[in-house]
Protein backbone atom coordinates (compact mmCIF):
# COMPACT_ATOMS: atom_id res chain seq x y z
CA UNK A 1 0.00 0.00 0.00
CA UNK A 2 1.53 3.61 -0.91
CA UNK A 3 1.82 6.23 1.92
CA UNK A 4 0.51 9.81 1.45
CA UNK A 5 3.67 10.88 -0.02
CA UNK A 6 4.21 8.24 -2.43
CA UNK A 7 0.65 8.75 -3.79
CA UNK A 8 1.19 12.24 -4.35
CA UNK A 9 4.69 12.35 -5.75
CA UNK A 10 2.98 9.54 -8.29
CA UNK A 11 0.35 12.16 -9.10
CA UNK A 12 2.63 14.96 -9.46
CA UNK A 13 4.99 13.33 -11.47
CA UNK A 14 1.67 12.55 -13.84
CA UNK A 15 1.16 16.08 -13.56
CA UNK A 16 4.91 16.69 -14.83
CA UNK A 17 4.13 14.49 -17.95
CA UNK A 18 1.14 16.37 -18.81
CA UNK A 19 2.56 19.39 -18.56
CA UNK A 20 5.42 17.82 -21.06
CA UNK A 21 2.71 16.49 -23.50
CA UNK A 22 1.42 19.49 -25.59
CA UNK A 23 -1.82 17.19 -25.04
CA UNK A 24 -5.39 18.82 -23.04
CA UNK A 25 -5.60 17.49 -19.27
CA UNK A 26 -8.75 15.34 -20.96
CA UNK A 27 -6.61 13.95 -23.97
CA UNK A 28 -3.80 13.07 -21.54
CA UNK A 29 -6.35 11.73 -18.80
CA UNK A 30 -7.59 9.28 -21.88
CA UNK A 31 -4.54 7.69 -22.72
CA UNK A 32 -3.02 7.15 -20.05
CA UNK A 33 -6.28 5.78 -18.06
CA UNK A 34 -6.63 8.58 -15.61
CA UNK A 35 -10.25 9.79 -14.23
CA UNK A 36 -10.38 13.54 -14.66
CA UNK A 37 -11.72 14.32 -11.92
CA UNK A 38 -8.49 12.70 -9.88
CA UNK A 39 -6.45 14.05 -12.07
CA UNK A 40 -8.44 17.75 -12.00
CA UNK A 41 -7.97 17.19 -8.12
CA UNK A 42 -4.45 16.22 -7.99
CA UNK A 43 -3.39 19.14 -10.18
CA UNK A 44 -5.14 21.50 -8.17
CA UNK A 45 -3.19 20.17 -4.79
CA UNK A 46 -0.28 21.01 -7.02
CA UNK A 47 -0.90 24.42 -7.80
CA UNK A 48 -1.75 25.36 -4.41
CA UNK A 49 1.79 24.49 -3.24
CA UNK A 50 3.46 26.81 -6.13
CA UNK A 51 5.21 30.11 -5.52
CA UNK A 52 2.55 32.75 -5.99
CA UNK A 53 3.25 34.88 -9.02
CA UNK A 54 4.16 34.16 -12.47
CA UNK A 55 7.88 34.00 -13.89
CA UNK A 56 8.94 36.09 -17.00
CA UNK A 57 11.75 34.35 -19.78
CA UNK A 58 13.21 37.44 -22.09
CA UNK A 59 12.67 36.89 -25.46
CA UNK A 60 15.60 38.37 -27.89
CA UNK A 61 14.82 37.96 -31.50
CA UNK A 62 17.84 38.48 -33.34
CA UNK A 63 16.04 39.57 -36.42
CA UNK A 64 12.16 40.41 -36.58
CA UNK A 65 10.74 36.88 -38.54
CA UNK A 66 7.10 35.53 -38.96
CA UNK A 67 6.44 33.58 -36.42
CA UNK A 68 3.83 32.33 -34.09
CA UNK A 69 4.20 33.07 -30.57
CA UNK A 70 2.90 31.05 -27.68
CA UNK A 71 2.27 32.13 -24.24
CA UNK A 72 2.36 28.89 -21.36
CA UNK A 73 0.53 30.55 -18.25
CA UNK A 74 1.54 28.84 -15.04
CA UNK A 75 -2.33 26.90 -14.38
CA UNK A 76 -1.30 25.49 -18.00
CA UNK A 77 -3.51 27.02 -20.35
CA UNK A 78 -1.52 28.25 -23.49
CA UNK A 79 -2.43 31.24 -26.19
CA UNK A 80 -0.87 30.82 -29.31
CA UNK A 81 -0.84 33.73 -32.06
CA UNK A 82 -0.89 32.54 -35.35
CA UNK A 83 0.33 36.28 -36.86
CA UNK A 84 2.38 38.36 -35.58
CA UNK A 85 1.65 40.64 -32.98
CA UNK A 86 3.93 44.00 -31.41
CA UNK A 87 5.73 44.04 -27.51
CA UNK A 88 2.43 46.75 -26.70
CA UNK A 89 -0.15 44.36 -27.42
CA UNK A 90 1.19 41.49 -25.35
CA UNK A 91 2.26 43.96 -22.36
CA UNK A 92 -1.54 45.07 -22.55
CA UNK A 93 -2.54 41.76 -22.61
CA UNK A 94 -0.12 40.42 -19.57
CA UNK A 95 -0.62 43.20 -17.44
Amino acid sequence: MESKQQTRDHHFAMITLWKQSGQTQKQFCLQNNIAYHVFHYWYKVYRDQQPAGGSFVALNLAAPRQANIELHLTDGRRIVFHQPVSADFLRALIY
